[in-house]
């Protein structure tokens, strides 16, 4: 059961947010020898080595292998992410902090394969927006989002499971986002209050089973009219009209729709007003994560 999230003070949340050789060995020694010259022998393609990243050469076949062992990590992560609750991933990444880096670093690898990066479609949609934005990233990785946009005097409040020790701050974004806002009042019709953000951004990162939760605080902390954009896997969808009306229930009306793409679809909420609700309405609405199946990646 989850109750509702506190609404923290603005300036206390923006000062969170913005704060956040060896000696080479010795040649001495005595009856030094010469080695005798030999003559390498020719490699065949696979034996060819190639640099890694650790500065040392892989040979073709070794690439493929570390390759094969990395996908099978990744896959393995990916299943547990979406498989699970966000507790459970906020406690692995915890435990193995190199997880989340592995992760994302095949993450980048599949998206090398597809059309577009909705990432990349974003930086250039928001890059439009006034100066001064307040924008949060819910589930942003690596946070390119903020490493592009930045720069251009936007305001980009990073959240993932973990910190990278700059842009990103840690947090369960399916249980509460570090940001101020409420949900308003018992027995009232109203958008709540305390808000600063502008835009929250949820691209590809509504993975865990309780999903729902993420829109829950994106509707607590952005302000009244404030967009929510989503874009998510289209074939994670089991039903486009209830993930929609789903996201209606929790304060949202939908703006537009873009499934042009072949990989993945676009979605943009306007927030609204909501009738206050009990923690018995939040359960039904948080019990409908299933609308969205897990991504699977295939073995390439």
């Amino acid at each position: 059961m989850k109750s509702a999230p506190p609404a923290d003070t603005p300036d206390a949340a923006v000062a969170e947010v913005a704060s956040s050789s060896t000696k080479p060995a010795s040649s001495k020694g005595k009856n030094k020898r010469t080695a005798p010259t030999r003559t390498s022998p020719k490699l065949d393609a696979d034996d060819a080595p190639s640099e890694s990243s650790s500065g040392g050469s892989l040979t073709t076949l070794q690439k493929a292998m570390r390759d094969s062992l990395d996908g099978a990590r990744f896959r393995l992560i990916n299943e547990t992410l979406y498989k699970n609750a966000s507790e459970r991933a906020k406690g692995m990444m915890q435990e193995d902090p190199r997880m989340f880096e592995d992760y994302h670093a095949g993450f980048r690898r599949q998206v090398q394969s597809w059309p577009t990066n909705p990432v990349n479609h974003y930086i250039a949609t928001l890059s439009r927006h006034p100066p001064r934005t307040v924008i949060a990233d819910l589930g942003c990785g690596d946070g390119a989002l903020a490493r592009a946009l930045v720069p251009k005097s936007f305001t980009v409040l990073s959240f993932d499971l973990v910190s990278d020790g700059g842009y990103v701050v840690a947090a369960d974004t399916c249980s509460h986002v570090p940001l101020p806002g409420s949900e308003g009042t018992e027995g009232e019709k109203s958008a709540g209050e305390g808000q600063i953000v502008d835009v929250v951004v949820c691209a590809l990162s509504l993975m865990s089973t309780n999903w729902p939760g993420c829109i829950r605080e994106a509707w607590r902390i952005l302000k009244e009219g404030g967009e929510l954009k989503v874009a998510e896997v289209t074939s994670r969808f089991t039903d486009v009209d209830r993930f929609i009306a789903l996201l209606g229930a929790i304060g949202f009306k939908l703006k537009s729709k873009d499934d042009s793409n072949s990989h993945f679809m676009l979605f943009e909420f306007k927030k609204v007003a909501r009738k206050w609700k009990t923690e018995k309405d939040w359960q039904a609405i948080l019990a409908k994560g299933e609308l969205l199946k897990p991504c699977e990646y295939k073995r390439r």
